[in-house]
């Protein structure tokens, strides 16, 4: 199964319930990206029309490897702006009263074209497909854990005073998409750990700009303290790490909570990057009925959960070795209390046909289309479909 292998394999359109309102004093734009990474894309809207990037409101992130339409509000004193680029345009709507702000947003819309099927696998699929109706458990998704290496999560490592360990990590640790600069700094680093004056020396003849990086090792070369090198790990960095272990700790307390309701017969494991998922591959319209209205807590230090929540939350955080007064320790960032649905079911769904693929010999494709409320990952309902659950 292959997906993604062209950015038109994957389209995403966010929905937004949204009023246009003549007097308005934001304009509301549509933004549609083909492969860019929608930070990088709000950065270059701010140079190319001298609008400060605080001013460019949005409701959310975008995936870079594919195809997305999202909306974006820009006060309306920097005029009605246009953009019709190769592979970024922007296209004014109208007015609206207030700027748009991360989250708020109804869902996306995906139009998804998965790839070199089997012909052993149509049947499968087809069923798998059929039992969308019945929705999938609503994970964290891998895009969720860009700052896991090997299974390390920064936020845990700080809960257990490896500053070392965390600082390596961010100084050594590398993925295939970065530059061919940062790999090469992070390949030097890592063979000349503890050379501290190596180090600058190397990010100073190489011209490297990152100050965070630059500013962690020269702190490292006149204090070789880790706490503090860590200091000067961007703001916004660190509220991943949170969010990272955070959502983690989320999904290993659904999967525990999954394993309390669903037969072993019925239980399928499909591995992600941080560990294992668990599927139903049934499910009874009863239990079906009551999970579609249940939702978990994610894991903080100050709130009272019920007798049932503090039994799972215990057992992960058992098999994690901490407690959960170990996150009053965070001297950085805040964790998040929300409330999230345990379980995610697409809407409008439409299916199509296998045919024959043009990028695979003698493979197969098809073509899927739905809708997710917001907060929910079209890639776990892939694993649903896809994985031959």
């Amino acid at each position: 199964m292959k997906f993604r292998q062209k950015h038109e394999d994957f389209i995403v359109n966010e929905i937004l319930d949204y009023e246009l309102n003549d007097n308005g004093n934001y304009s509301l734009y549509t933004l549609q990206k083909n492969g860019i990474e929608n930070l990088k894309a709000i950065s270059y809207l701010s140079k190319n029309f001298e609008v400060p990037t605080k001013e460019i409101g949005y409701c959310g992130l975008k995936d870079r490897h594919a195809i997305t339409t999202q909306y974006i509000s820009i006060p309306e004193e920097y005029g009605k702006l246009s953009l019709d680029e190769d592979n970024l345009k922007l296209e004014y709507i109208g007015n609206i009263k207030k700027p748009l702000k991360i989250g708020k947003l109804y869902g996306n819309r995906f139009e998804i074209i998965a790839r070199a099927i089997n012909k052993n696998e149509f049947l499968k699929i087809a069923d798998n497909m059929r039992a969308l109706s019945f929705g999938a458990p609503n994970y964290y998704d891998d895009q969720r854990f860009g700052s896991v290496f090997n299974g390390k999560f920064i936020a845990k490592e700080i809960l257990k005073g490896n500053y070392e360990e965390v600082v390596k990590i961010l100084l050594t640790s590398y993925t295939k998409s970065e530059k061919k600069q940062l790999k090469d700094l992070k390949r030097f680093i890592a063979k000349n750990w503890g050379n501290w004056d190596e180090c600058l020396e190397y990010i100073d003849k190489k011209q490297i700009r990152s100050k965070m990086f630059r500013n962690m090792v020269k702190s490292l070369t006149y204090e070789n303290d880790f706490k503090k090198a860590f200091k000067y790990v961007d703001n916004r960095l660190k509220e991943l790490f949170i969010s990272a272990y955070q959502s983690y700790l989320w999904n290993e307390c659904l999967k525990e909570f999954l394993k309390e309701v669903i037969p072993k017969e019925n239980r399928i494991y499909v591995d992600y990057s941080c560990g294992t998922f668990l599927f139903y591959e049934n499910i009874e319209e009863e239990l079906f009925c009551k999970l579609k209205e249940m939702d978990f807590p994610t894991i903080v230090s100050d709130v009272e959960y019920t007798d049932s929540e503090k039994r799972i939350i215990k057992a992960i955080l058992k098999k994690e070795r901490i407690k959960i007064s170990d996150f009053e320790k965070l001297d950085f960032g805040k964790l998040k209390y929300t409330k999230r649905p345990i379980i995610s079911i697409p809407e409008d769904v439409n299916t199509g046909t296998f045919k024959s693929d043009e990028l695979n010999s003698k493979k197969y494709k098809i073509a899927l289309e739905f809708s997710l409320k917001k907060g929910s990952y079209a890639t776990i309902i892939l694993k649903r479909v896809f994985n031959i659950l």
